[in-house]
């Protein structure tokens, strides 16, 4: 785990220089996808490496709070299939970055809400 780990830190770190990781969590922030309601926005994010990754997915989370249909307001807990259910060894921390976040700030599922209310307004407005 630990050599694992440390490889996918040093090529996330060539993407983000500035991320702070202490005892397998690890923050920094994300920025807000082009040509999405949440363009020009940056959020805090933290990752939690579980003493089994890359067999099991990291928990992430956002520390800051963002409007979201999948992204529980409170808690910045985030409701997502490829990290929840279908996560492989093949995945790495670059890969939440880089395509994992964006595209559910990108694409929100409003039929599987962890934010009712920002699903409705996403839904109908």
């Amino acid at each position: 785990m630990e050599k694992r780990f440390q490889k996918d830190i040093n090529k996330l770190k060539q993407l983000v220089p500035d991320i702070n990781v202490k005892n397998n969590v690890i923050l920094l922030d994300i920025k807000g996808p082009k040509d999405s309601h949440y363009e020009n926005g940056v959020w805090k994010i933290v990752i939690r490496i579980s003493d089994n990754y890359p067999f099991t997915s990291p928990s992430v989370g956002f520390i800051d709070k963002i409007y979201h249909p999948n992204i529980d307001l409170k808690s910045g807990t985030i409701c997502l299939n490829t990290l929840n259910e279908t996560w492989s060894p093949i995945y790495n921390l670059s890969h939440i970055y880089n395509i994992f976040i964006p595209q559910l700030l990108l694409y929100p599922n409003a039929k599987d809400p962890l934010n009712i209310e920002a699903a409705q307004l996403y839904e109908h407005n």
